[in-house]
């Protein structure tokens, strides 16, 4: 059986996760990140991290990881403590350039802070669609239950992370099922970063995880949403 192709030519690699719950040996931790600039652009970009069979593929053969659009992310892959991570990352002028087929981000803009001394207030929201990828993934990998993917998948791990300008207002609780995922919040000289990390395994089996921050910066934002596109999904995988 060929490794790669495990990882398709899609806008969110979601399809690599069911991917290795059908029989891949050896996962990885996957992880999103995004950064928004105090113009409203940014970087986002898709980090795998593997070892093992899926490490070696990787090292053969880079995940074609089309992030955004027409335009295709630059991609880097390295070596550190045994693994093989691969960084695909993209540059976008305004969340309307990202087409993306999982999920939605969008900066609502709330207000002005102290009369505008303070900077503007705005809203990040992102929403993760795990019940459109399960939908338009073909293969019957829906009944896979919690302890067979815990077997799989052990303690590797999902993150989604997100630079933010300024200050940090509000974060709302994100929940998976019955319980809450607490972020850790790191500032830096010109703003924050905020990590949600959790299990892959609960990732999988949610329907949808929602990250919202609320910050306040000085700069030029407007509303902006993310373009979702729901035929941006990978309907099969070549194993041979």
């Amino acid at each position: 059986m060929e490794i790669l192709n495990f990882v398709p030519k899609q806008a969110v690699p979601v399809a690599v996760v069911f991917a290795c719950a059908l029989g891949l040996s050896g996962c990885f931790d996957l992880e999103q990140k995004v950064a928004v600039n105090s113009n409203g652009g940014g970087n986002y970009a898709v980090v795998i991290a593997a070892d093992g069979l899926v490490g070696d593929a990787l090292q053969k053969k880079h995940a074609d990881i089309d992030v955004i659009g027409d335009q295709n992310a630059v991609t880097h892959v390295t070596h550190r403590d045994g693994k093989t991570i691969q960084t695909s990352e993209v540059a976008y002028r305004d969340f309307s350039d990202l087409h993306l087929g999982d999920e939605t981000m969008s900066l609502h803009v709330k207000g002005k802070k102290l009369l505008g001394l303070g900077g503007t207030e705005v809203n990040f929201h992102r929403t993760f669609r795990l019940d459109d990828a399960r939908h338009h993934h073909d293969d019957d990998d829906g009944d896979l239950g919690h302890d067979i993917l815990t077997s799989m998948f052990g303690d590797h791990t999902y993150t989604f992370a997100v630079w933010l300008p300024g200050s940090i207002e509000h974060i709302s609780p994100t929940r998976l099922g019955d319980r809450t995922v607490y972020p850790q919040v790191w500032a830096d000289k010109y703003g924050h970063t905020v990590v949600w990390k959790m299990k892959l395994v609960d990732m999988m089996l949610a329907d949808r995880i929602d990250f919202d921050v609320d910050f306040a910066a000085h700069g030029s934002f407007h509303d902006t949403a993310t373009v979702y596109d729901p035929h941006r999904h990978h309907h099969h995988h070549d194993e041979t």
